[in-house]
């Protein structure tokens, strides 16, 4: 009926935006590092949520499921450790900082990953649940790799 190009409407729109964003100072920075720390958490409560009301997707003797929670036990033991000796020195989010080289991280570059991986796999196994490994896999791991590429570049030695 209409032939409007809405490309000259959206740029005026986004200029507008950007524009009215800096003159109110608006720290983009920030605004990006509180939804991180909002959405890497939600990541694995959104697996674990995937894994519990996926359950027996797949046929897994008893003796399998008990090996799930053994991993899963054992990941989140590990995920506490390191997050201990982590300390202050913890954020979501990579900061400019000096390397931890205490406890886990002693002989592992990222052992809270190893840990929140252990619990992700481990739980997926218990509940029987290839969705929640699929979840794992396709979007959790590309985070965490991402994310210890992206803590390397920040530490220093």
């Amino acid at each position: 009926m209409f032939n409007v190009n809405p490309a000259p409407y959206l740029r005026k729109m986004l200029n507008s935006f950007l524009g009215i964003s800096k003159r109110c100072g608006i720290n983009w920075k920030l605004v990006f590092s509180f939804w991180a720390i909002l959405f890497i958490p939600l990541l694995y409560l959104l697996n674990i949520y995937i894994a519990a009301i996926t359950p027996n997707s797949f046929s897994a003797p008893f003796e399998l499921k008990i090996f799930g929670i053994l991993i899963a036990f054992s990941g989140l033991i590990f995920w506490i450790v390191s997050y201990i000796n982590l300390g202050h020195s913890f954020g979501v989010l990579p900061q400019k900082q000096k390397k931890v080289k205490r406890g886990l991280y002693k002989y592992f570059n990222h052992p809270m990953y190893i840990g929140i991986s252990a619990v992700m796999i481990g739980l997926s196994i218990a509940n029987a649940s290839w969705q929640g490994l699929l979840f794992y896999n396709l979007i959790l791991l590309p985070v965490l790799i991402i994310r210890g590429a992206l803590e390397e570049k920040k530490l220093k030695d």
